[in-house]
């Protein structure tokens, strides 16, 4: 029985040698010879494509969201045509904000701003000191600033 089983194993491995340099054959054709012609012929079909749903849902399926984007976007099929760009770009910052400086890079590339009191809330580190606004009263003017020429309040004559 146990020459049997290496008998067996000493075809299959020549078989399965075989076997895996035709795939490596075919798959390095389909790179260099088929590809590049299916592409152009897609390229060429794609032309004139809409902005779909469909699309939308293979482009953030491509990008892989975790169950933030789904807390963030909620369900793609009830989303509205002029959320579509909100949601890529939700997207593809998920996909980069695994670290502060790749959603920072994304935000940038982007034209939005993070900058928000919120990122750096004070509270959430345990600061304890009390708040210096007034409790009654009006504010006090902006430091620095003279009285006639402050932006602030107006100009005076």
């Amino acid at each position: 029985m146990h020459e049997r089983r290496q008998l067996c194993s000493d075809i299959d491995r020549p078989l399965g040698d075989a076997a895996r340099a035709t795939q490596q054959i075919d798959a390095e054709r389909w790179r260099r010879q088929l590809r590049p012609r299916a592409m152009r012929l897609f390229a060429a079909r794609t032309a004139k494509l809409p902005c779909s749903r469909a699309l939308l849902k293979l482009l953030v399926e491509e990008l892989y969201p975790d169950d933030l984007f789904t807390e963030l976007v909620g369900d793609l099929d009830r989303v509205p045509r002029r959320r579509w760009p909100q949601v890529v770009a939700i997207a593809v910052a998920l996909r980069h904000s695994w670290r502060r400086d790749g959603l920072a890079r994304i935000a940038r590339r982007l034209h939005v701003s993070l900058a928000t009191h919120t990122l750096n809330d004070r509270s959430t580190r345990g600061n304890t000191r009390p708040s210096r606004r007034r409790f009654f009263g009006s504010p006090r003017p902006c430091q620095g600033f003279p009285l006639r020429s402050n932006p602030m309040r107006g100009s005076r004559p």
